[in-house]
């Protein structure tokens, strides 16, 4: 059976964890980074190595660490170049092994890491930033400035030029509209020979 990947990716806040959750209910496998990372920050292993990274922080503590990392572009290249190896070959691992000729995977830093052509379709989850902020701020209990800062320090999805492997979808209205868009999408990526 030949499978297809899917990449569901987009800016803090764009609303990209929703609609993987929306593919999940369709039936379909979704993985998570941001999930493998959690599992990661559970291994000793990991841990010595983010140690390694940020001797000066001690212990490892996601806490500091994202204070650090979100406001030191040379830091957080340090900490990225570390972790999304490890992240996406567990990723492929995991999508490997799954059954489904159509698996799909949420990774927030599909671009930043060069990691697009791994997939044979990316949907790109854009949203106007006022609402990116006011949604990452109410989830992460983070004031605005603090996500601003994050984005600004974020891949400018809204930038992308289209391609024949991206997929754009405007998260612009409610819940229901997302989706009922996430659906149509689903049913054309059964009808297309990706």
């Amino acid at each position: 059976m030949e499978k297809k990947k899917i990449a569901v990716t987009g800016g803090i806040g764009s609303g990209k964890s929703t609609v993987a959750e929306y593919i999940r209910e369709e039936g379909f496998p979704v993985f998570s980074c941001d999930q493998i990372n959690a599992e990661l920050w559970q291994n000793k292993e990991y841990l010595d190595g983010i140690e390694k990274i940020f001797p000066e922080l001690g212990e490892p503590d996601k806490k500091r660490i994202a204070e650090r990392v979100f406001s030191d572009k040379d830091a957080l290249g340090r900490l990225n170049a570390y972790a999304h190896p490890k992240i996406m070959d567990e990723l492929k691992r995991r999508m490997e092994e799954t059954d489904s000729s159509l698996v799909f995977a949420e990774v927030p830093l599909l671009f930043e890491g060069g990691y697009e052509r791994d997939f044979d379709k990316t949907v790109i989850v854009l949203r106007k930033e006022d609402f990116r902020i006011a949604a990452a701020a109410s989830r992460d209990g983070l004031p605005p400035e603090s996500i601003r800062s994050r984005i600004e320090n974020q891949f400018a999805y809204d930038r992308l030029l289209p391609a024949d492997n991206r997929i754009f979808l405007e998260n612009d209205g409610s819940l229901a509209d997302l989706k009922r868009k996430v659906c149509l999408l689903l049913t054309s990526l059964g009808k297309k020979n990706l």
